[in-house]
């Protein structure tokens, strides 16, 4: 058996790899309603923080939303899966993203010790936002993302590692927004050159074939849309990441937010438990890594 390095040579190679990489975490509601799940990757993002990695969490709750809707006799309303958020519906999200899940988020924090900053909207600086119009479909006070300010972004993630936002914006008319929270994650990722993006969901990545695919490329992206292997929701994520790495996001990570240290796995170890995505041009140079890794880890 390979003997495994000392911890302290490891974690050097990591601070090394690391420090000073900016990740862009999207975590969906099935894993930021869920307690242990919640509680696990702020434990993991505090890890991160400690190898010198900055982390942006953005995050939403649609279970935790029709929950609340159906409780309060409010109907839900959706076009092709998205969400048409009115007057009512607002007030709903309003109270269980900016409220309730937020708060969780701060709570998590404390109890894991990480210092960070914790906004119940995504700060108004960071986004020229608009509401979408009307026509053909009224989706009421939902949010397009006009363009990213990066100046302001960076400005706070130098006094701070960890920033958490929830998928809810201010328009440029003052008006309370909801955003698909993958959109405003890429949108971030995609405006910072990010060095990952992380989605994690309650998903094991992408199938191909019946198993999880370890890593896909960009050239392969369109053609797992076109033979039908990546469909409805995973098509649009897919669409996404197209999109990120065309503009500069270097690594994109599919996980199940809901499995053990998730998080940590997919970062530390040599081959993680989800799906990465990554340019065709990079693959040579990430089968390097890998080989290093597990070196360096003994995995």
């Amino acid at each position: 058996m390979k003997k495994k390095l000392p911890d302290f040579f490891i974690n050097a190679f990591y601070e090394s790899k690391f420090r000073d990489n900016l990740f862009i975490v999207k975590a969906s509601g099935s894993v930021i309603e869920d307690d242990t799940a919640r509680n696990n990757l702020i434990a993991n993002i505090r890890e991160l923080t400690h190898h010198g990695i900055k982390v942006i969490l953005i995050y939403g709750g649609g279970n935790a939303i029709d929950a609340a809707l159906e409780k309060r006799g409010v109907d839900i309303k959706k076009n092709d899966g998205r969400r048409i958020t009115d007057a009512a519906t607002m007030s709903v999200i309003r109270e269980v993203i900016g409220g309730d899940l937020s708060l969780k988020i701060s709570e998590a924090m404390h109890s894991n010790n990480l210092d960070g900053l914790s906004f119940n909207v995504v700060p108004s600086g960071w986004m020229d936002v608009v509401l979408r119009p009307k026509k053909p479909v009224d989706y009421g006070f939902v949010g397009d993302i006009k363009g990213i300010n990066t100046r302001p972004i960076l400005r706070q993630l130098k006094v701070t590692g960890f920033i958490a936002c929830p998928c809810l914006a201010i328009s440029e008319d003052g008006d309370l927004c909801n955003i698909n929270a993958d959109t405003i994650a890429t949108e971030i990722a995609s405006g910072l050159d990010a060095d990952k993006l992380i989605f994690m969901s309650n998903v094991d990545g992408v199938k191909v074939k019946g198993e999880t695919a370890l890593l896909i490329t960009d050239t392969q992206i369109q053609g797992y849309i076109a033979d039908g292997t990546v469909t409805d929701g995973m098509k649009v994520k897919m669409e996404n990441c197209q999109d990120a790495l065309n503009s500069g996001v270097s690594r994109i990570h599919l996980i199940n937010g809901l499995r053990d240290n998730a998080l940590s796995k997919e970062i530390f170890e040599s081959v993680g438990p989800g799906t990465m995505l990554l340019r065709e041009t990079e693959r040579a140079n990430y089968m390097n890594e890998v080989d290093v890794q597990k070196a360096i880890g003994g995995k």
